[in-house]
Order: structure tokens, then sequence, then C-alpha cells
């Protein structure tokens, strides 16, 4: 699994809800997968000499365009530490990739390694998952619907906002995104946008969207609220960083959300996942070899901590 898909499921998650802070880690490695870099140096984006709506809006659509393509090259594969919280419970993975799919290994619950009764579970688990053929090509495509789904999602961002600037700090520029009026969303998914305010930090110089951030200013309502909706009040951020030369990976997700689904089924996510220590995988690696990956004993060590 790659792990830009952490970054587009945002996206992803806001729409499909309704119908059916803050620094990103710090400790990435920068060690270079055996592959070729995604793309060349890109040539840094220029940053508009006027202080216009239409001028920082086309500096986000380069970027964002930029970013798709460059997620869209990139096969490099990672190993690399999930910690999520999620209903009150920390949970601390090792996490490998492979061309095939991606094998997580439970490390630790709420601070505390597992004990040998538990390791023995988390072993037969992933066995048996090893030999589910079916299951791992059902969880690689619907990561593949995921990702496509929400990479359309991210296209509609530079029409859906308008644009001003915030702030700057070095390479990085921060833009603050409301609803654009004239934008007509032809679905549940997209309708979202009418109702959110953020930020986008935007590297200028390898044009990659460091980190996106956004609040629901009002609530969703999905077909008149018949289908659901989304309370007003609902955040989420997502950043990204280079974890290897001209490689980006998403670092954090941190998602707050409540409503109500069609049938009265109540929405209520809170989730946040931290993911740091990235290692390259060779690209030969198989998932039998992933498996073994994740008994590194460097993964135990940061379960103590």
């Amino acid at each position: 699994m790659k792990r830009e898909l952490l970054f587009f499921s945002v996206l992803t998650l806001l729409g499909l809800s309704g119908c059916g802070g803050s620094s990103s880690s710090s400790n990435a490695g920068s060690t270079q997968p055996s592959v070729t870099p995604v793309t060349a140096s890109p040539s840094p984006i220029s940053v508009p000499t006027a202080n216009t709506k239409q001028d920082w809006g086309q500096l986000a659509r380069d970027t964002i365009n930029h970013e798709i393509d460059a997620q869209a090259n990139d096969t490099s594969l990672w190993c690399y530490h999930k910690l999520q919280e999620k209903d009150g419970k920390q949970q601390l993975f090792a996490a490998c990739q492979t061309k095939e799919a991606e094998i997580d290994r439970l490390v630790s619950v709420n601070g505390t390694m597992l004990d040998e009764k538990h390791r023995e579970v988390e072993d037969r688990r992933i066995k048996s998952l090893l030999k589910s053929q079916g299951q791992l090509k059902k969880q690689s495509q619907r990561q593949h619907e995921d990702a496509k789904q929400a990479t359309s999602l991210l296209k509609l961002i530079p029409d859906a906002f308008v644009f001003e600037m915030e702030g700057r700090e070095g390479d990085q520029i921060k833009l603050k995104f409301t609803p654009n009026p004239k934008f007509r969303p032809s679905g549940h998914e997209a309708e979202v946008f009418h109702h959110m305010e953020g930020t986008l930090v935007l590297d200028l110089k390898q044009k990659r969207l460091a980190e996106i951030s956004g609040r629901l200013n009002s609530a969703v309502k999905f077909g008149g609220g018949v289908l659901g909706h989304l309370d007003k009040g609902g955040t989420f951020l997502v950043k990204q960083q280079e974890v290897g030369s001209g490689y980006w990976e998403t670092t954090m997700l941190d998602v707050q959300m409540n409503g109500k689904a069609l049938f009265f089924k109540t929405i209520a996510v809170r989730q946040k996942e931290i993911d740091s220590e990235f290692h390259a995988v060779p690209q030969s690696a198989t998932i039998q070899q992933a498996a073994v990956m994740t008994q590194d004993k460097k993964t135990e060590v940061q379960g103590r901590k």
C-alpha cells in the first residue's frame, strides 16, 4: 500500500461518510529507495507578484497537478512505524509494503508491548493472511478504487475554493482557502467543499503539498438531510514530508468528524495516525519477506518508549 493513499483518503472519507496540533513526525528516516527518483528536481514555483485570488489559485493548481503526477509515478516501497489513536486506544504497528500489499504487525497497545500470548496471536493472523491470496487481492483492489476516487476529489480543489496568502516560511507558503460560490459540485463527496474552509501549505521548491487542514464551517446535508449529514465544526489535518531524496510520504492524519448517515447510523470519526522511521524496501520484496521485516527489533524498542 502506498502511503500517499492515506493523504488522499481524507477527502474520500469526508464525502463517503455522508453517503451511506500539530507538527509532523520529526524522525522520518532518510534512506533512499533502490528505484529511480520520481522526477528530476522540479523547477521551483514562482510566487505571484500580485496579491490576487486568481494568482494564488493558479499557484495552488500548479502544485496540486504536480502532486498528483508525482504520486502517480512514485513506485517506492517502505517499512515504517504506524502509531494509531482511535476510540481512546493507541496502537503501534510495524508496517512493510510490497507491490502486492502491505503487512501491518501490532507491536504495542497503549504503550505496552504485546506479551508472548498476544504475539503468537498476531503471528497466526499474519500467517493466515499470507495464505489468503483472495483477501490480499481484495485489499489491493479496494485501495486502488479509494485512491482513484480521492485523486478525482483532489483535482477539484483549485476550482472548489478561492485562495489567499496567509504566510511564508522558507520554501513553504501557506494559503487560506474558502468555498468558491461559483463551484457546482457533481456528487455528494464534492458537496462537502461548499461547507469547508482551511489552509494549504505548499512546498515551492519541490512543488509538493506539504499540509492540508480543514474545518466544516456549517453542517453538510446530503439529499436535504435525508441521506445523512456531517456536523458543523468537524476538522481534519494531513501532513506529508520528504522521507528520501525526492520521495514524500504522509506522516500525520488527524480526523475529528461527527454526523448521521442513512438509516440514522451515527458517524463518529475520531482517528489520528502518525507515521515515522521510514526505511526503503527493495522492489523485489515479496509479501512473505515483508512479514519478516515487520519483526525488526527496532520497532520493539520504539514500542517501549
